[in-house]
């Protein structure tokens, strides 16, 4: 029974009826428990009823207590005694004293059928009225509720669910009536339920309509199962940000029963959607018609097999289903064994339409293989012409920073770049951009360390007409022109702790409002950083924010300085010299110089270099940065040939074979620019290779 604060009755079973000798009408006409329970027996009840709303706790679920009979008779009882969540009611049962339930013999197959599923399964199998109160519920009700099945029948549709979902329900059942939507077809949804601890936890339910020979609606049956935990996994997804699967909307689930032989004994209407079938087709058909592959059939059998053998679950089977009249399609299953008298009678199935999850696996896998030919594409091109973007070098620092940068940049993670002033981290941040689905969008870079304190928020976020003096129109800030696209943050670790917290807000989606303005705005923007600083420590120092720190932190790409890819220097070199035609018509560097460059230091990195280059060209000489270990002006030193001998012609083929062999050298062995340099022909030059005998094998460098 279900009573309220003062002990009034508001609803009970049959079961009540058998226990007390009156009926359903006199029990509550009598309106008050109190007058069915032994006068010895009052004080201790009403107490306990009394302190259960204060502190329930405090006393016992379960007690002992006389009621007296109709008749006069006083039997003992054991009353178990629990609060419905959210309100002042309680619910009694007599548990102890229920009669074990009557099997009645079932009039047809496929009711029998359905009891033996119902009090099987694993879901929560009901049957309600059109308002939504239970006619009858499997005992799996109390795994999912907390309630027995008496208990849960006594229930009202507002005590079990959570209010929303009880005015969902509603809404759903009346636009049914109504015939808003097509009641012969079933429907998936969820709801929000209290259960009998008061927790609140997560259904799917799978929802049909029973209708009369008229075709309207008299009750509603369907299937529910616990889905707690992945609504909580669906919400901790969205918190991390983390891309996680969404699940498809208008999934429909086929249920199926096979016998021990593999024959189909059952199918629920839904495969008319899912394949094309009739149920009635499909009803005594072998479960190997529906199969494709003979493989997938195989295993399949030996799975079911083991169902039978071990009378357990088995894990998800997934096949191509042969529908009707159009292209098969994939579905996953998932098998339980249905045991009566300890023997595997039936072996229940639920089916799921998994094709769009399959293309989209198929779509990435072949995505998957195009990049990694496109990767070894591109690294073949690397090694061949030492450049990746616009980013030059085929050494092997540069060869795996080019590796993270094409894993990194599909993405659309937040990225930060470490490296020394001059090595090149906004070159790789453009990389990054155009590599990525973003690449339609701006590329927007920002210096944060040239950007006064005191316009920093206006130059972010943009302001209005009128929001400062000098704002005579409305202007777009940084994260504006940044909208779909990428949002470069160069010497990150000079933004300000204030204005972090601001960015962070726009990061992380809480969106930005521009300067002067209530008019609040969410970008969709990629944050690509750069900065020379050790920004742990930074974070240690209180200089960052440590959730700021995070949120950009995700991916970190580090660029080695010049001084560790030496190999680099001259694809560098030679690609200045070709950015700096206008300057010289130098095309190659001698190899003494050369050597100086690849000896020094650079702490300036390759900024440096290109203007030591620059300088080369213009002046004919190498001036180092006056803050490196070896600055200052260095002019090569000309090197003194041994005295000449023998004849004046074979001195002179001597002495021209040495002036080829150095332009070879001095130009990589680029027989173009050699010939260009000497002013002569290059078949002219591809002679007198051939004549001197000259071969790059043999030839010091």
């Amino acid at each position: 029974m279900v009573i309220d604060e003062d002990m009034t009755i508001l609803r009970v079973n049959d079961i009540l009826e058998k226990l007390s000798g009156y009926t359903k009408k006199d029990i509550l006409n009598q309106k008050n428990m109190t007058r069915f329970v032994h006068p010895d027996d009052l004080d201790t009840l009403i107490f306990h009823h009394k302190i259960r709303r204060i502190d329930p706790q405090s006393v016992p679920s379960v007690c002992q207590c006389r009621l007296v009979h109709k008749d006069e008779q006083i039997k003992t009882y054991t009353l178990r005694v629990s609060l419905i969540p959210n309100t002042k009611k309680s619910i009694i049962s007599f548990q102890d004293s229920l009669p074990a339930p009557v099997i009645r013999p079932l009039k047809t197959s496929k009711a029998q059928m359905f009891q033996l599923m119902a009090e099987n399964t694993t879901d929560q199998v009901f049957i309600a009225d059109l308002d939504a109160n239970i006619l009858y519920i499997s005992p799996s009700v109390e795994k999912i509720s907390g309630y027995t099945q008496e208990e849960f029948k006594l229930l009202t549709p507002r005590e079990y669910f959570a209010p929303a979902s009880y005015e969902k329900a509603k809404r759903k059942i009346l636009k049914g009536i109504e015939g808003r939507y097509d009641i012969t077809r079933p429907f998936l949804t969820e709801y929000e339920i209290i259960h009998k601890n008061g927790e609140y936890k997560w259904i799917e339910t799978l929802v049909q309509f029973i209708v009369d020979d008229h075709g309207k609606p008299v009750e509603i049956t369907g299937a529910s199962r616990d889905i707690t935990r992945k609504k909580k996994a669906e919400e901790d997804l969205k918190a991390s940000e983390a891309k996680y699967r969404q699940l498809t909307e208008g999934l429909r689930d086929v249920v199926l029963v096979v016998l021990p032989d593999f024959t189909i004994d059952y199918i629920s209407p839904a495969v008319i959607e899912l394949g094309g079938y009739n149920p009635e087709e499909m009803t005594g058909r072998h479960f190997s018609d529906y199969f494709v592959y003979e493989d997938e059939y195989r295993l399949a059998i030996t799975l079911l097999e083991d169902i039978i053998r071990y009378k357990k679950p088995t894990t998800n089977l997934e096949f191509l289903f042969k529908a009707r009249n159009k292209d098969p399609l994939y579905v996953e299953i998932t098998a339980k064994p249905i045991v009566k008298d300890d023997k595997v009678v039936l072996i229940q199935c639920v089916a799921r339409d998994i094709s769009e999850r399959k293309k989209a696996e198929n779509d990435l896998k072949k995505r998957e293989e195009r990049l990694s030919c496109e990767n070894m594409s591109l690294r073949k091109s690397i090694r061949q012409s030492g450049r990746f973007a616009n980013i030059i070098g085929r050494s092997k620092a540069m060869m795996d920073v080019y590796d993270l940068l094409l894993k990194s940049a599909p993405s659309n993670l937040n990225t930060i770049i470490y490296g020394e002033s001059g090595t090149g981290k906004e070159l790789v941040a453009r990389a990054i951009h155009d590599l990525s689905d973003r690449n339609r969008g701006a590329f927007v870079p920002v210096n944060c360390g040239a950007i006064a304190e005191n316009i920093i928020e206006s130059e972010f976020f943009g302001a209005c007409k009128g929001a400062f003096t000098g704002a005579e129109r409305d202007r777009e800030g940084f994260l504006d022109l940044a909208d779909g696209g990428t949002l470069f943050l160069d010497e990150i670790g000079e933004i300000g702790l204030n204005m972090q917290v601001k960015l962070l807000r726009a990061i992380e989606g809480g969106g930005y409002t521009p300067v002067g303005s209530n008019k609040l705005k969410k970008p969709d923007i990629r944050i690509v950083a750069a900065t020379n600083r050790d920004l742990v420590e930074h974070v240690k120092n209180q200089k960052m924010r440590a959730d700021f720190f995070f949120r950009i932190n995700i991916i970190r790409i580090d660029l080695p300085p010049l001084r560790e890819r030496k190999e680099d220097i001259p694809l560098l070199v030679d690609h200045f010299i070709r950015q700096s035609r206008h300057i010289s018509p130098i095309t190659c560097f001698p190899k003494d110089v050369m050597d100086y460059m690849v000896s020094y230091k650079w702490p300036g990195n390759v900024r440096e270099l290109q203007n030591v280059v620059n300088q080369y060209l213009a002046l004919k000489r190498i001036v180092f940065s006056s803050f490196g270990p070896e600055s200052g002006e260095r002019n090569p030193e000309s090197h003194t040939a041994n005295p000449p001998s023998g004849t004046l012609a074979s001195m002179v083929n001597d002495f021209e074979r040495k002036i080829i062999v150095q332009q070879l050298n001095d130009c990589g062995w680029n027989k173009s620019k050699v010939a260009k340099s000497l002013n002569i022909d290059r078949k002219t030059l591809d002679t007198k290779i051939k004549k001197f005998k000259i071969d790059f094998k043999s030839e010091p460098s």
